[in-house]
């Protein structure tokens, strides 16, 4: 009677601990031992664990059964297993060994091109209120070669192949970084990791490829 207890309440601390802690791995196991597609496996809830499975509640409430193969033999071996079965995942679904949780701000040269960008989308859309006897036209008409007209028609000009190619880097930092690494779309930090690329371009895949370094080195330490 009192082994059985001991097991109930080392099953309901390991339940509890994975939901409050390890959400990302029990939605790579639904990913890819239960084959559930991403968009279901967002949230998903540990409902049991026995020697043999895990019973994992994906976002449509359906639940599946996650096999332990072989079966533990005791639940003293869950973490080691639930660790080795989260790096099997990872490398069936090609995503990073590490999550990314955190964002940085541009810094230095990112922050130049951060600002850069953002100036010539403010003179895209300010050219309606360029007209004679404004400041902006009398700035630009000393302040650039050929006069405001000439500037005018430059940010015209270059405006579609600067969208396209910072829209295209945005999309790139997301198929290639951010799904990789475990940022969720949609969340918070993605939307932080998109914008900034989107006005930053390659300095933030670089940031980026600066915090996987960081968190592989400080998972190593802690091993």
């Amino acid at each position: 009677m009192a082994s059985s207890n001991t097991e109930a309440a080392m099953r309901t601390r390991i339940v509890n601990h994975m939901n409050k802690d390890h959400k990302a791995e029990l939605s790579r196991y639904l990913r890819h031992s239960a084959k559930v597609p991403a968009h279901l496996a967002k949230s998903p809830v540990m409902k049991e664990i026995s020697l043999e499975n895990m019973t994992i509640q994906s976002d449509d409430g359906a639940l599946h059964l996650v096999p332990f193969e072989p079966p533990m033999r005791s639940y003293a071996d869950a973490r080691k297993r639930a660790v080795e079965m989260d790096s099997v995942a990872r490398q069936a679904l090609g995503l990073g060994d590490v999550d990314i949780n955190q964002y940085a701000p541009p810094t230095g040269f990112g922050l130049f091109v951060f600002c850069a960008v953002i100036f010539y989308f403010y003179c895209f859309f300010s050219l309606p209120w360029q007209v004679p006897g404004s400041v902006m036209h009398s700035f630009w008409e000393g302040a650039f070669p050929g006069g405001v007209k000439m500037q005018a028609w430059v940010v015209r000009l270059i405006f579609i192949p600067v969208v396209g190619i910072h829209v295209s880097e945005a999309m790139t930092l997301d198929r290639s970084r951010l799904q990789k690494f475990g940022v969720q779309r949609g969340s918070r930090l993605w939307w932080a990791w998109m914008v900034t690329c989107f006005f930053e371009g390659l300095p933030a895949f670089w940031r980026f490829d600066e915090m996987v370094k960081e968190t592989r080195d400080i998972r190593k330490k802690a091993l």
